[in-house]
Order: structure tokens, then sequence, then C-alpha cells
């Protein structure tokens, strides 16, 4: 076979081993950032849950559990001693998409979709709701992991039906 038959041969394999080290690449980047959550966290914030109610402050123990793709993190939220709910986060990963997708619970009306994407420290998630909240059925969570032992987890939505989007939740963790 001549030189210049094998050209295209040889380019192809080239665009096959690139796509795969740049896959690969991505895949371990992931990995590495989902790593950041494994663990116990706790700390505090405050959760609003209705426009006509005032914030409450709230303490939270979480217990993160990453794989190759994939965060749970599982635990529970308590305001004084009024009332305490389980909450966690469940999200995988797509390298094909690079997008994450998910579920949260810990919303009194049930589990909700997310869906979203990573921006260095930051994933942007979009809240799908099984039923309305503050009239509509979407809003929006932010979790950041700086990677220095702060995980911040807000939650943005509009209190009022056709309101203002305003920050509903914050809650600050710390890895113990």
């Amino acid at each position: 076979m001549s030189t210049a038959a094998l050209r295209p041969i040889a380019a192809a394999v080239m665009s096959c081993a690139i796509a795969a080290l740049t896959w690969s690449s991505v895949q371990a980047a992931e990995t590495d950032f989902l790593g950041r959550f494994r663990g116990t966290w706790s700390g505090s914030g405050q959760v609003q849950r209705e426009g006509n109610s005032q914030p409450r402050q709230v303490t939270c123990s979480v217990t993160g559990n990453p794989s190759e793709n994939r965060i749970s993190a599982q635990g529970n939220c308590r305001a004084a001693l009024i009332f305490s709910r389980p909450i966690g986060v469940d999200l995988a990963y797509d390298a094909r998409s690079s997008t994450y997708r998910g579920t949260y619970t810990g919303a009194r009306i049930g589990p909700a979709r997310l869906s979203g994407t990573r921006n260095g420290d930051t994933v942007n998630l979009r809240i799908e709701w099984p039923r309305p909240v503050n009239g509509d059925m979407q809003a929006s969570m932010v979790i950041r992991n700086d990677g220095r032992g702060t995980l911040r987890i807000t939650v943005a939505d509009n209190l009022t039906p056709g309101g203002p989007v305003q920050q509903t939740s914050e809650i600050v963790l710390a890895r113990q």
C-alpha cells in the first residue's frame, strides 16, 4: 500500500485517538470533581418555603458517596426542634452530553428532577417540581464545592406566581 493511501487511515486513527483521550480527560475531571463530595458535611443556612413566611434557620448534615460518574448525598435538615426533614441529591454525569441529571429529595411535595451543567466549582441545575410550587413547576439550584472543604447549596424561585426570582434557600456546609 502506498504512503498516500495510508494517510487517510492514519488521519482517522489519530482522530479516534484524540477523541478518546479528550473523553478520558473530561471523565477524569468529573470523577475528580465528584470526589470532592465524599464524606460527612454539616452546617447551617436559611430556607424560605413560601412568599408570606419568614426564612427559617436550619442546621443540616449530609453524607456524600461519589462514584466514577455520580454522586449521592443524603442527610437531614432541622429547624429548631420544630421539624426535621430528610434531604438528598442523586446526580449522574453524562460525558456525552456534558450534563448532570438526577433527583432532589426533601421538598414537601416529593422528589424533583434536576438537570444542568458544571462550570468550574459550580453545578447549575434546573429543578422541575412534581407539582406547582409558588405558582410554577421550576426553580434553580446551584451547588458549589470549592474543593477546600466548603459546600454551598442555593435555590432560587419566585415566591409569588409571576413574581421575581429570588434566593429561597442557602445552606453552607463544611467537611467534617
